[in-house]
């Protein structure tokens, strides 16, 4: 159940082929199937970060059975897509990490 939620300033002009690669980059980085990832993007934001509007991104990922000790490697290189794909360097990116307990997240009419 990966959910990669992204909210940025930056403006993606081919928002079809960043879902795509945003999917691809979750499964492949937490080794689960792409069939259960889900990618939100909200683009185009009015967002400032330290005190300017130049690029940023705020992002959350929430994977079930996540663990702080993936944290940092998954931080490097999901701030090297960020700044490959959104040109947003990583000082201006902030990623909250989650992993819920199966019981609090809903799927298929019941929970995982």
């Amino acid at each position: 159940m990966p959910v990669l939620s992204i909210q940025t300033n930056a403006l993606v002009q081919d928002k079809t082929n960043f879902l795509t690669q945003a999917s691809l980059w979750v499964a492949e980085a937490l080794s689960k199937p792409e069939s259960y990832v889900m990618i939100h993007l909200s683009d185009d934001e009015t967002m400032s970060f330290s005190g300017t509007t130049e690029p940023l991104a705020y992002v959350e990922l929430k994977s079930l059975g996540l663990t702080s000790s993936q944290t940092a490697g998954l931080s490097k290189t999901l701030c090297a897509f960020l700044q490959k794909e959104l040109q947003v360097d990583a000082s201006r990116i902030y990623i909250e990490f989650s992993a819920p307990e199966r019981a609090m997240f809903g799927w298929n009419s019941g929970t995982f």
